[in-house]
């Protein structure tokens, strides 16, 4: 399984204001001002960052075109829209978690549809590889199995700005989860294992890949890699593989899981798996994909 450490995924779009200067400025705005006058100040700032990355408004457009190839312009553009001020939305509510208990950050989950699929994979007495995508909130998603006593292990690449990779991997252990690092070791594979072993929750995302090493599988249209990381570890472990997304929902969010099934055989079937539930959830949710490079 060595093809699993040499992939990487594809380089995040950074921000301007991914910096430690302005997590902090974050987290005491979450503490201290009302939610609604930080959405009002965030749907400003996505505004304004849509206009200064022409080219990242331009990949949202055409991805979204994708999804909808029979939109009008003027329909797509609201939607990009909506992209860049529900990503900054999300940053808010990111900024507001530390200050929030542990009660309060699970208030926020109003609906939860397909819980029986997760009530069947925590009952299953086998490690959950769990899946998703840059929608929504998958943030809050990790930090609900992890205030539910399951211990969730979210695998991440390096920003390349030590700091914020330092307040990131401090906001998630407070909340029962724990960080591994996919830097290129072959040792990284054995924590992930050793984790599924301990019936622990290993989560990843899965739409943003590199062309090497990925599984082709239709979506939107075309052809888009997905990683092979997720099936090799359910076929050495028993695991499950769990498709899960977190949406916002009103001034909430909703919890959709999809049923959980195990690796085996052909891996294009199970990669088209995947791929079908990120274009469902895409669909219903088209303003929360915060994919801002081209999918092809």
């Amino acid at each position: 399984m060595w093809y699993f450490y040499r992939v990487t995924a594809v380089k995040p779009f950074r921000h301007l204001l991914d910096a430690p200067w302005f997590y902090r400025l974050g987290f005491a705005a979450g503490r201290h001002v009302p939610r609604s006058l930080l959405y009002r100040i965030a749907d400003q700032v996505g505004d304004a960052s849509r206009l200064g990355y022409p080219d990242r408004d331009a990949a949202v457009r055409g991805n979204l075109r994708r999804v909808f190839p029979d939109a009008a312009p003027a329909e797509i553009a609201r939607l990009a829209r909506g992209v860049f001020r529900n990503f900054t939305r999300a940053l808010v509510d990111y900024g507001r978690f530390p200050s929030m208990t542990p009660e309060a950050i699970q208030a926020e989950i109003g609906v939860f549809e397909g819980r029986e699929h997760m009530d069947a994979a925590l009952s299953s007495g086998k490690g959950i590889v769990l899946v998703t995508g840059h929608i929504g909130n998958w943030e809050l998603g990790s930090f609900h199995f992890g205030q539910n006593g399951v211990k969730t292990n979210v695998v991440t690449v390096r920003e390349g700005r030590p700091e914020i990779d330092g307040i990131r991997e401090s906001h998630r252990d407070g909340h029962n989860v724990r960080t591994i690092v996919m830097d290129g070791s072959p040792f990284v594979i054995l924590e992930m294992m050793a984790a599924l072993k301990r019936r622990e929750v290993v989560a990843l995302l899965v739409d943003r890949w590199g062309e090497a090493g990925g599984v082709q599988a239709g979506f939107f249209g075309g052809m888009h890699p997905f990683p092979r990381g997720p099936f090799a570890l359910s076929r050495a472990t028993g695991s499950l593989i769990l498709t899960s997304f977190v949406v916002r929902e009103g001034t909430g969010y909703k919890v959709i899981v999809e049923p959980p099934f195990v690796a085996s055989g052909d891996e294009t079937e199970h990669a088209r798996t995947v791929a079908e539930a990120l274009e469902r959830v895409i669909r219903r949710y088209p303003d929360q994909w915060y994919n801002f490079t081209p999918i092809g």
